[in-house]
């Protein structure tokens, strides 16, 4: 038993460590609406998680033709796209998630290379990653790409240069308080039904 009491105490005492990934198990993809729109936002992609640019001419909802140059274009996928070399574009979420990624694509021949990075609700950087991946230039390709954490911290996920474009926002939720409570309920029975059982 002591071992055991250990090994959470342990447990609960490592720092939040994200990792890039390329995909996202068990996260829920966020569907985004048809709205052609032309801004720097903040348009609402879900509730708790709005979208805003550092630019005014970014694109969201938008379902158009939309050109990474040698890395092929996107038409008819709903996404959000930087439309500028340098800018930001951002997911913001009101309640902290443990993972959140989307499927990418950006124009790096011509202006380099993109970037995405997770941030706290102080925004203080958690990780960040720049994207090398090259596509064959055809039409709807690219590379999801995103960041896991092993506690929900992560309240912002930017991206950000080179034209970067995004669809099939994903998020993994965050387990609700009382899924917590019947956790510790459940743990709280199984240590009961042990002493039970060794009276």
């Amino acid at each position: 038993m002591k071992k055991l009491t250990f090994a959470v105490l342990c447990a609960l005492g490592l720092s939040a460590q994200a990792a890039p990934v390329t995909s996202l198990p068990g996260g829920t993809v966020l569907p985004m609406p048809v709205l052609g729109y032309f801004g720097a936002g903040p348009q609402t992609l879900a509730p708790g998680v709005d979208w805003s640019s550092a630019y005014n001419y970014s694109v969201y909802g938008y379902d158009g033709n939309y050109g990474f140059a040698d890395n092929g274009f996107w038409s008819g996928l709903t996404m959000a796209g930087t439309n500028d070399t340098t800018s930001t574009m951002m997911l913001k979420f009101s309640q902290a998630v443990s993972g959140v990624g989307a499927f990418l694509n950006y124009a790096p021949r011509y202006y380099g290379t993109a970037t995405i990075a997770a941030y706290d609700s102080t925004f203080a950087l958690i990780e960040s990653t720049t994207l090398t991946f090259l596509t064959a230039g055809g039409q709807n390709q690219g590379e999801f790409h995103g960041f896991l954490e092993n506690t929900p911290s992560i309240s912002y996920f930017t991206m950000t240069g080179a034209f970067v474009g995004a669809t099939d926002f994903t998020v993994l939720a965050v387990p609700e308080p009382e899924t917590y409570g019947m956790l510790l309920a459940g743990l709280g029975l199984l240590g009961l039904a042990s002493r039970r059982r060794k009276a």
